[in-house]
């Protein structure tokens, strides 16, 4: 109708959009008692390791990385590229993170272990910002920071997953519920469920 007024064009509007999107939050157990003990050029050395096996199992879902922070790792599935099972191609790359992390050692000999959170909802997707290699598309939601709660919630070599997520998986995989959380930033207490 040519006769209603433009929706506002605020920075980026134009070009925001809501989608669906399922968000993978990883993490690298214990790795400031790890920094502490190493030569940075070894914790570097370990650090790139690490986020290039959680990097390759995203990739391998068709994940998108979002974001290196230090052992974080923030990824997208059903963006950019859109899926039907986001959900399930998420807790598969969450798996082969576990697996492939688990085979990197340590100088103590022991392995290395990871945290996941995975949470899907509604987001908006807004403009890209940055540039070159530090570029990112903007995703506003509760969404992604509900993924890095249940990151933080999850225990060594756990994935967590998300009320929404765990209904979109349907009975594809083994589930342990592990009751409701209350966690920073919600309002109300979180159901949360374990990847057995």
């Amino acid at each position: 109708d040519p006769s209603k007024p433009a929706p506002p064009e605020g920075p980026g509007l134009g070009d925001a959009e809501r989608r669906q999107v399922t968000v993978l939050f990883a993490d690298m157990v214990g790795s400031t008692a790890v920094s502490g003990k190493l030569d940075p050029e070894l914790l570097g050395a370990l650090i790139r390791r690490y986020q290039d096996a959680v990097a390759g199992a995203i990739g391998r879902y068709g994940g998108f990385v979002a974001k290196f922070m230090g052992d974080g790792v923030l990824a997208y599935f059903s963006f950019p590229r859109a899926f039907e099972d986001a959900a399930e191609r998420a807790v598969r790359a969450a798996l082969g993170i576990l697996v492939e992390v688990g085979d990197i050692e340590l100088p103590d000999k022991t392995r290395v272990q990871a945290r996941i959170g995975i949470a899907t909802g509604l987001v908006v997707v807004g403009e890209i910002i940055g540039t070159g290699i530090a570029q990112e598309r903007t995703i506003v939601g509760e969404t992604p920071n509900l993924a890095a709660r249940l990151q933080a919630l999850a225990g060594p070599d756990t994935i967590l997953v998300s009320e929404t997520t765990q209904n979109l998986l349907g009975g594809l995989f083994e589930l342990e519920h592990t009751g409701q959380h209350e966690l920073k930033g919600f309002a109300r207490p979180v159901s949360a469920w374990r990847v057995i």
